[in-house]
């Protein structure tokens, strides 16, 4: 089945030249075939012309070849997997190198922020989980979430930053989000598991809330995926030394900033404006006269942008 998929790219392929290509049956191609779909991976036919993957798979060979810098340098494309994080977490303790990647084209149970599901159809998004290994204090971490936040919104290209770090499209919906889990001791931080949930092509399968890239711009999963590997990799760096920078142009880029906000913390909801955000990562909000540091939260923007 796998050798099959190493064969297959965006082109199609008759059946008898796969069949050729690896030494069996035509048969046994369409059933390698069947079984490829049933595992997750986005296999296309067309009569008279054969198989295909649909254009911009993310393979391990399209994304070699489009890498920029060292993250995606260890990379799995796995079909359907119970959640990226997982799978990432027993590669982080069994010593994997920072910047070792999993994508897989379905999650059974995918989890966004707060534990909330993330599901999309095969060949539709980028799921997918990074590694890192930082030498950041443990409160600097929120200023990670945020870094990722705006890679995101820099190999996008459109819309803006929901605090902490939801990408939302120019009508607001949501394009993407960011999971980051840390394995920490004391004050150390032994690795983190930044994941990754973008949705790129339209679905029907996508709730009224979210939206794809597709819908504003041309989109390949793959380029998508190389460039915001290198867009990772560029912000994490930034964090060792230029902190500030980092925080202004998350600022620049942020749908939240000046705007009425709901917002539900551990310890309740508050409503206000938005004003700022702390050296620290903290959403500033003023409510009633009153200046609230919110460290961590999901915000409801009111009113349309």
């Amino acid at each position: 089945m796998f050798e099959l998929l190493a064969h297959l790219g965006d082109r199609y392929q008759s059946g008898e030249a796969l069949a050729r290509q690896l030494g069996i049956s035509r048969a046994a191609v369409w059933k390698q075939v069947e079984t490829l779909r049933r595992a997750g991976y986005p296999v296309e036919t067309q009569k008279g012309k054969g198989y295909r993957l649909r254009p911009g798979t993310p393979t391990p060979a399209a994304l070699e070849a489009r890498r920029r810098g060292r993250f995606g340098a260890f990379y799995a494309y796995l079909g359907t997997v119970k959640s990226t994080q997982d799978v990432l977490k027993n590669w982080a303790l069994d010593g994997a190198e920072e910047g070792a990647v999993v994508l897989a084209e379905r999650q059974e149970k995918g989890r966004g922020r707060r534990g909330r599901p993330w599901a999309s159809p095969p060949g539709s998004a980028l799921t997918f989980s990074l590694l890192l290994r930082p030498r950041l204090a443990l409160s600097s971490l929120p200023l990670l979430s945020l870094a990722a936040g705006l890679a995101l919104w820099e190999a996008c290209g459109v819309g803006g930053l929901k605090w902490p770090n939801d990408l939302l499209s120019p009508d607001g919906r949501k394009l993407a989000g960011v999971l980051l889990e840390a394995q920490v001791s004391g004050e150390e931080v032994a690795y983190v598991l930044l994941g990754i949930g973008l949705n790129v092509h339209p679905s029907p399968h996508l709730p009224p809330e979210a939206a794809a890239l597709e819908e504003f711009r041309e989109a390949s999963r793959v380029e998508l995926l190389a460039d915001l590997l290198a867009r990772l990799e560029a912000r994490y760096t930034q964090l060792s030394g230029d902190l500030e920078g980092v925080l202004r142009d998350y600022r620049a880029q942020s749908y939240t900033l000046g705007r009425l906000v709901r917002v539900t913390t551990p310890e309740g909801e508050v409503q206000g404006q938005a004003q700022g955000i702390a050296p620290d990562g903290s959403l500033l909000l003023e409510s009633e006269g009153r200046l609230h540091r919110i460290g961590a939260g999901d915000v409801h923007l009111i009113g349309s942008l």
